[in-house]
Parts: C-alpha cells; structure tokens; sequence
C-alpha cells in the first residue's frame, strides 16, 4: 500500500516526454482527488482539534464568567451576577461551585426554590461542600422549617465545624424555644473565634430566657468590649 507521500510524489512529478494525453488526464485527476482529500483531512484535523481545545478550557472559561459573577454579588446587581453564575454553569456542567454560587445570588432575590434546586446541584457533585448545607438551612429557617435548617447545618458541622454554622444552627434552635442547644451552639461558635460579638449578643439573649442574667450581663459586656476595640479576658 503506497504512503501519503508517495502518493504525493508520483502525483506531481513530470510525466516522461511522450506521454498519452489520456494519461495526462488520469495523472491530473488524481492530482485533483488527492488536493481535495488532503484538504478536506487539514480541515477535519483543525476541526477536532478546535472542539477537543474548547472542550478542555471549558472549566478555565466557566471560572472567568463566574469571577465575573462575583463582582456582581452586590446588592442590586444580583440579576447581573445569576446571568454569569448560570453561563458558567452550562458553559461547565460539573462546576460544583459555580451552581453554589448560582444558588447564593437566587436566595439573594429571594428566589429560594431555584436556589435550593441549584444548591442540590452543587452538592451533588460535591458533598462535601459545606457552604451549600449552610445555605440550605439559612433558607429552610427563612422558609419556616426548622427541623430541615437543623439537619442541613449539621451535616455542615459535621463535615466542617465553622463560626457560622454553629451560630446559625444555634439561632434556629433559640427561635424553636431549645435554649440549652442555642446556648451550647453559641458556646462552640466562641470556641471557633472569641472575636464574634453578635454571637455573645446572641448568647446573653438565650440566657436571659432560662433565668441566667448574670451570664446574660457579661456576655453582653464582652459583645461591648470587641465591637469597642477593648481587650477580653476570661471569656466564658
């Protein structure tokens, strides 16, 4: 079986003094299918390469339009920033953190089914996304279904104890009446940063309700000391 480049050669090399005119047509015709074929292979090449290059910057161009997204994160251009969040969602399917981020500027214009749909979506792809679970429960609270914003922030605690998770599972359980819990949720929130005052103000708040108003007065002292720039010591 000859090679391409042999095909080439004797494609287009002189043909002897003498040669049949009919020999000449069929030598040009060839030359002719070859010229077309070997075009036509350049082009599909190109082709396949362009689809394989633009298949593989896909998480490169679905991060630069959620950066873009990001900078719209600001209130009154949340419209602004679902456009770029859903963009680098389709333009990347599997992008975990651009259907998070979907989901955080839905619940910003308080579109919360939408929002828990597309958060159900990023943890779908990863489960391990605590940011999602803290969402999800920020939502369900709103929504008036505690018990659900209580199983979401703790799976999030149980994958990564944070400040906002505690502190916002804390908040749950002292709008259902569970002091102790808010208090011990408080309690771990302060473990996490001792700096967080609205977590004292929110502590003083739960133990005013069970009677502790001495407990109450120094962490709302301590609330007033952080947001005074002044030092604490002895934190309880």
């Amino acid at each position: 079986m000859e090679s391409f480049f042999a095909r080439w050669r004797k494609a287009f090399q002189s043909p002897p003094r003498g040669t049949p005119s009919a020999a000449l047509l069929v030598q040009r015709r060839r030359r002719r299918r070859l010229i077309q074929r070997t075009v036509l292979a350049i082009l599909l090449l190109g082709a396949a390469w362009f689809i394989y290059s633009y298949v593989v910057s896909a998480p490169d161009r679905a991060r630069a339009e959620a950066a873009l997204g990001m900078v719209k994160m600001a209130p009154g251009t949340y419209d602004q920033a679902i456009h770029h969040f859903e963009r680098a969602t389709q333009i990347w399917p599997e992008y975990a953190d651009g259907y998070l981020n979907l989901g955080i500027a839905e619940h910003n214009v308080n579109q919360r089914g939408p929002a828990l749909a597309d958060l159900d979506k990023a943890l779908r792809l990863n489960p391990n996304l605590t940011a999602a679970y803290d969402e999800r429960g920020q939502i369900y609270m709103e929504s008036g279904e505690p018990q659900k914003a209580i199983e979401e922030l703790s799976k999030s605690i149980q994958l990564r104890p944070t400040l906002e998770s505690y502190s916002q599972r804390g908040e749950v359980y002292e709008k259902i009446g569970e002091h102790q819990k808010a208090i011990a949720d408080f309690d771990a929130a302060i473990a996490e940063s001792r700096e967080a005052s609205p977590v004292y103000r929110a502590r003083a708040g739960a133990k005013r309700k069970i009677g502790d108003r001495v407990g109450a007065d120094s962490d709302d002292d301590t609330a007033e000391r952080i947001e005074n720039g002044l030092p604490i010591e002895g934190t309880r």
